[in-house]
């Protein structure tokens, strides 16, 4: 029996799944990567785990302090299950037109919302910009560290792929791998594991 040491080793070692329909009809062998495993339920757990014990071995969080993103996806819920875990607060800069789902979701894994108007990226209200100026004002403020986990421009969130994903699909699969795809957001999840396979193999083909 295998058992994990608290919330946070349970994050990865995802199993893969053949997808038979796909499969059958392409020829070849498809699987997916069952990230849905993950305690918050998807790949942002990694990138969750990540920045913050990144951030722990810089010293820019102490036990108590605050974790602050704008998100309106599931980076959110990854940074609360991680932030919860080992003893750090967590504040969301959410759009408030974001399901309630999502937002009981948030609230269940201990994070404070902020919501605020769904507007353009343009706007200085847009919610990524609310979020790097609250995390500057309670940097301030807060004794035990702040920090803005800006997963758009973190480097962390490539390297949680680096040093997770594309290794474990190297081992599940004994490097018989021909090529990767996977859905794009902040593009982490594609840079880190794609790096890390094409150390592997220089001819996979990156979708």
């Amino acid at each position: 029996m295998s058992v994990r040491n608290g919330i946070v080793e349970a994050i990865g070692h995802t199993p893969l799944i053949k997808l038979k329909k796909a499969s059958e009809l392409t020829g070849c062998t498809i699987l997916g990567k069952a990230e849905f495993m993950n305690p918050g339920q998807s790949v942002k757990d990694r990138a969750g785990r990540q920045m913050i014990l990144e951030a722990e071995k810089r010293g820019d969080l102490k036990p108590g302090g605050l974790v602050v993103e704008s998100t309106a996806g599931n980076t959110g819920i990854g940074l609360a299950v991680v932030a919860n875990a080992r003893g750090y607060r967590t504040l969301i800069v959410i759009p408030e037109t974001q399901s309630q789902e999502k937002k009981d979701t948030l609230r269940l894994f201990g994070a404070e919302l902020v919501e605020v108007p769904a507007v353009a990226y343009a706007n200085p209200n847009n919610y990524q910009h609310v979020g790097r100026r609250l995390a500057e004002q309670l940097k301030k403020t807060e004794k035990n560290g702040v920090i803005f986990a800006d997963q758009w421009n973190n480097l962390d969130n490539r390297k949680a792929h680096y040093v997770s994903t594309g290794p474990e699909i190297w081992e599940e699969t004994g490097g018989k791998i021909d090529g990767f795809i996977c859905s794009v957001g902040t593009g982490g999840t594609l840079a880190g594991t794609s790096t890390f396979l094409r150390e592997k193999k220089r001819d996979i083909v990156i979708g």
